[in-house]
């Protein structure tokens, strides 16, 4: 049982995989087969109303359910469709030969059923599953069976052949019955005893197997007139072809029926609009046809430009990725250096102006305060002209800083002698 069961659950699980949620499918079949030992699961074609055809899972067999006391086995078949479990099942009764739908409030006279539970399955699809559909499937036929027994058909007794009876006699007809002997091509009307009569049908119906009616002898008054039949001529004997066109035309075939004008008409009518439009038809597709030649052609023809461009294209996307890789590494280092300013903070003024070696940031230095004193000099001439400081102060300054400005400078020109530099410098001294 358990390897049966695999192998069921194998198929069940392949079969399960067109679905869009297979997972959810297979559970809910797997738990339903093994709640009901009668139903089992197959793979079917399932023709929907609008006439499309898909192939679907399917669970069929016998749902038991009961009915004033007794118990019953409803077969039933339920499809999955493909957006399960979105959209509910698609559960059908499906009768034997035995039996008739019975329509209702929940069934059509096709078997599909269309309960309360389907009903809900449609507006909220979330809480819902095939068990539970089956489970309320089985409340509902135990309250409402979907099938009744086919009645059994009744065949009627048979109908004893009835004879012309002449007007104003109530006796019974003899049957008189006729052989036909062809001899020679004559026929001829044998008399013999006639037979027993045939019992009316409530007679037939309560008379005993064993009864025997006595023969009635034929009645002299009447007689039933049989069709006289056409001679019929021998072609072996007869050796004139006139006796063979004068034959009797007693079996020759009836003439044909003459066709209808109308009809005749109106098969023109169709026949000239069927052509005419078949004719337009085959010059559009004719036209239609040379023009997607002509596309064909210039597709082809285009396809190697096509196959430049690309190239040309990708050749072009491998230089800007390049770029943009060179791009990527130059602002993540200018970002670092951004980074190490901001942590380093603002430096001091006399640390912006700097040279590469110790001679050069003494010169800058010297050049530096010889301006100072230039200055300062400067700003003691414009305060002994206000008369802020003395002439003898004034004088005494003076003489001090010339005296240091002078040997500043002097240095400046030693270490302009030994480091080539421009002459300008050197001449805004001179």
């Amino acid at each position: 049982m358990s390897s049966a069961q695999s192998l069921t659950q194998k198929w069940l699980r392949h079969n399960a995989q067109p679905y869009p949620n297979p997972d959810r499918v297979y559970a809910d079949i797997d738990l339903l087969l093994q709640r009901y030992s009668t139903l089992r699961p197959k793979s079917d074609v399932y023709t929907f109303d609008d006439g499309r055809t898909q192939l679907l899972l399917c669970v069929h067999g016998l749902l038991p359910i009961s009915f004033r006391g007794a118990s019953y086995n409803i077969p039933v078949a339920i499809w999955l469709a493909r957006e399960y479990p979105k959209q509910p099942p698609i559960a059908y009764v499906v009768p034997t030969n035995d039996m008739l739908v019975k329509p209702g409030k929940h069934l059509d006279v096709s078997g599909r059923c269309n309960i309360e539970y389907i009903q809900h399955w449609e507006r909220k699809s979330e809480g819902c599953n095939l068990s539970a559909l089956v489970e309320a499937m089985q409340v509902q036929f135990s309250e409402e069976p979907p099938v009744y027994a086919k009645p059994p058909q009744t065949v009627g007794p048979t109908t004893p052949p009835r004879y012309a009876r002449p007007i104003g006699l109530n006796a019974p007809v003899p049957y008189v019955p006729y052989h036909d002997t062809q001899s020679n091509g004559i026929t001829s009307l044998a008399t013999g005893p006639s037979p027993t009569l045939p019992l009316p049908p409530s007679s037939a119906a309560s008379a005993p197997s064993n009864h025997v009616v006595a023969p009635q002898p034929p009645s002299p008054e009447y007689s039933i007139v049989q069709p006289v039949r056409a001679p019929t001529v021998n072609l072996l004997d007869e050796d004139s072809p006139d006796a063979i066109l004068n034959a009797p035309s007693a079996f020759a075939p009836p003439p044909p029926r003459p066709p209808n004008p109308e009809l005749l008409r109106l098969h023109d009518q169709v026949h000239q609009k069927l052509t005419s439009e078949l004719s337009s038809l085959s010059q559009a597709l004719a036209l239609d046809a040379e023009r997607l030649r002509a596309h064909q052609t210039d597709l082809l023809a285009g396809e190697p430009a096509i196959h430049d461009e690309m190239a040309r294209l990708e050749a072009v996307r491998d230089v800007c990725r390049n770029v943009a890789l060179r791009l990527k590494s130059s602002v993540q280092q200018a970002e670092a250096n951004i980074t190490e300013l901001r942590r380093k903070g603002d430096p001091e003024v006399d640390e912006l102006i700097c040279s590469t070696t110790i001679v050069h940031n003494q010169l800058i230095t010297l050049i530096a305060e010889d301006n100072a004193i230039e200055d300062t000099i400067y700003h003691l001439h414009r305060a002994l002209n206000s008369g802020r400081i003395d002439l003898e102060r004034f004088l005494r300054s003076t003489r001090l800083l010339a005296e240091e400005q002078f040997m500043k400078r002097a240095l400046i020109e030693r270490i302009q002698e030994g480091i080539p530099m421009g002459m300008s410098m050197s001449s805004d001294w001179s």
